[in-house]
Formats: C-alpha cells, structure tokens, sequence
C-alpha cells in the first residue's frame, strides 16, 4: 500500500476499463467534465495505482495495464458519490488546450485591459529600488509600449492606431517569424525588429531573466522586501503574457467558426480611468467573391463616453458602400450624434465612398445588446461549450 492517509471509501465495480475510481490525498476542486493530465508514479498489485497531476496527487484504481511514467489525459465523467474518471485518447489534447483557453477567457473577460491596468500601476510606482537588477532601457519601452496601445485624444490623429495596436501587442510575432523564413536577409531584420519592440516579446524577455535570477537567489540573506518586488513583477509579466496568447488563441477558434475577430481596446476617459472598447471585426473569406475584388466586412463596436453614455457602432462596407448605423442609451445623444451624420456621409463621399446610409437612433438597453452580441459569439457559444463537455 502507498504511504498517503485516505479516509475509507467503498469503490464500485469499473463499468469499464478505461475508468479510474479515485481518492483524494489532497484537497481538489472536480466538476463533472474536467480534462486534466496525471502521471503515474507508482502501481501496485492489486490495480491501484498512484497519480501526479502537478497539484497534488490522488490514489486511483484501474484494471488497465498502467506503467510508471504514463503520462494520462483524464476526464471526470461522475463526482458523486464517487469520481469516476475517464481515460482520453491522445487526440482530445487539443480539445484540453482549447477548453482551459476559453475557461480563463470567460473568467477573466476583461483580461487584456487587466494587463495595461497592472503594467500602468506598477511603472507609475517607486521601482527604483529594482533599476540595479533589471535594463531600465527595457522598463522604459515596457512603459512606452504599455502607454502606446491605450486610446486617448491623442490617437484621433493616428489614422493607423488599430493597426499599430495589433502589431505592437505581439498578436503578430508568430506570422512575423514565418514570413522571415521566405524573405531576405534585410527584409528578416526588419521582421525581427518589429517583433523584438512588442510587448509580448519585451514581457518574455523580463520573464526570463526575472525567473533566473530568482532561482539563483533562493534560499539566501537576499532582502526579502526587494525580492518580494521582483517576484510580483515576475506574476505580472507571467500572467500578462498568458493573457495576450489567451487572446490570440480565442481569436484562432473564433476564425475556424467563420466568426469575427475580437479585440479589447483600453481607452482613457476624462477621469483617466481605463475603459473598455470591445471590437469585432468580420471579413468576408476572399475565397469566396466571385464577382467583385472589393474587400467586404463589418466591424462592431461597443465602449462608453462620459458625455454619450454607451454607444454602439455598426459599420458594413460592400463595394465602396458604407451601411452604417449608431446606437445610442439615450435622446440627447441620439440627436447629438444626429448632427454630424451629413459632415461624415460628406467627408466619405470626398474620400471616393458611396452611397452610403447612416443612421442613428436609440437602443432601450444598450449594455444588454452589448452581453448578448457577445455571448452571442463563438467564445460563449453553447456549441464550443459542449464539444468539451
């Protein structure tokens, strides 16, 4: 018998070979359908067998011919009142993958703002203490990338804003590295160039060094204050770079759904507060016009002003055609926005666009249109949900 204490418990009969019956050795939160993977690290005679999963380990019972150092892919098909675990064929590791990316999503919608939000905090803080051991080069294009990827009023004279957004996040460093394997030598460095100024490039490189310069100072007289500083910095650059991949991949599902792209744009309110634009960018397969070499999409937009309340804007193009429509939570704001809808119909007839239809009116609930579009999308969608279930 394993040394590990378990209170007693009566296990059923497999149903079938492919299922565990388990006993915590340790404290786990199970829900019925979880994936998780498990070592196992012991086994004996009578099928038992002992099982590390990263956070603990668990005692199982299996009448499968189990090895030391298989590695299992495990779901929870039944909680009560006994866990039953199911063993998953290799192939649903992705599906593993994909769940716990839309897990951390849905918990942490906000996750991408949350990141600008924690970097804006802690550069704005007393980091002097940390300038001996880290690059205050690379602390001062942290804070400048940080600060370049927040909308302000500066940015209404950026006409590439968006782009440079995308670009200077790191959701385009992997596209960069495959094209620098079909391009010259200069054109490769300029690639390079580019993605080394990111900011998930510029966290990766933090994380590094961080990491190894706290396992060298473990266990010593190092100040612990200080060390505390470094630790937090090394969370923060961990967790950010797990929220900018986490966007990347929900963007990468949503695109295999023939849905749109959807990017979280940090805006700075009079107050100076960070709020929130959410944006969903749809653009037609290329593959599949037939009669025009126009691009055609639509984008939506949502975010809040303190002057308007929440907005709405719905934009389709089609053809040098602009079908626009903006939503408003309130009267005044509707016939606000009422008057300068002829000056921009003007502005993209000039611009070689049209005809064009805009309008503007009222939504009885704006921030309920808003949860159901997109709840509405892939990421919330009950089809991906049960996939995985």
């Amino acid at each position: 018998m394993f040394p590990i204490n378990t209170p007693p418990v009566v296990l059923p009969k497999p149903t079938s070979p492919i299922h565990f019956i388990k006993t915590l050795t340790e404290t786990f939160s199970f829900t019925k359908g979880d994936l998780f993977r498990a070592l196992v690290v012991q086994k004996s005679d009578n099928h038992e067998v002992l099982l590390d999963t990263g956070g603990g380990t668990l005692l199982a019972k299996s009448n499968l011919a189990l090895k030391i150092g298989d590695t299992l892919l495990l779901k929870v098909d039944e909680t009560q009142p006994n866990i039953i675990l199911n063993l998953m064929p290799a192939a649903d590791e992705d599906s593993l993958h994909i769940r716990n990316n839309l897990a951390l999503f849905r918990a942490i919608p906000q996750g991408m703002v949350n990141v600008i939000k924690n970097g804006l905090e802690f550069f704005q803080g007393d980091i002097q203490n940390l300038l001996p051991f880290l690059e205050k080069a690379e602390l001062d294009s942290l804070q400048s990338r940080i600060n370049s990827l927040i909308f302000s009023e500066k940015s209404l004279d950026n006409p590439l804003f968006f782009k440079q957004f995308i670009i200077n996040i790191g959701f385009l460093i992997e596209k960069s590295l495959k094209k620098s394997l079909s391009v010259s030598l200069e054109e490769e460095k300029s690639l390079s160039q580019t993605s080394n100024k990111s900011l998930k490039c510029l966290l990766s490189h933090l994380s590094s060094r961080l990491h190894l310069f706290l396992s060298d100072k473990a266990g010593s007289d190092f100040d612990s204050q200080l060390l505390n500083s470094l630790e937090n910095l090394a969370r923060y650059a961990d967790s950010s770079l797990e929220t900018i991949y986490n966007q990347q991949v929900v963007n990468v599902i949503g695109q295999e759904e023939e849905q749109s792209y959807y990017f979280q744009i940090p805006i700075n309110s009079c107050d100076n507060d960070l709020r929130t634009a959410d944006l969903f960018i749809n653009i037609k397969d290329k593959n599949a016009r037939s009669t025009t070499s126009d691009d055609q999409f639509q984008f939506v937009l949502f975010f809040n002003m303190d002057a308007l309340g929440d907005i709405m804007v719905d934009i389709k193009y089609n053809q040098k055609k602009i079908l626009g429509t903006f939503k408003c939570d309130n009267v005044d704001s509707r016939d606000f926005l009422k008057e300068f809808l002829e000056i921009l119909n003007d502005r993209l007839s000039s611009a070689g666009y049209g005809p064009n239809y805009l309008n503007v009116c009222c939504s009885g609930n704006l921030f309920q249109e808003k949860v159901d579009f997109i709840h509405d999308k892939v990421i919330y969608s009950k089809k991906i949900i049960n996939c995985f279930a």
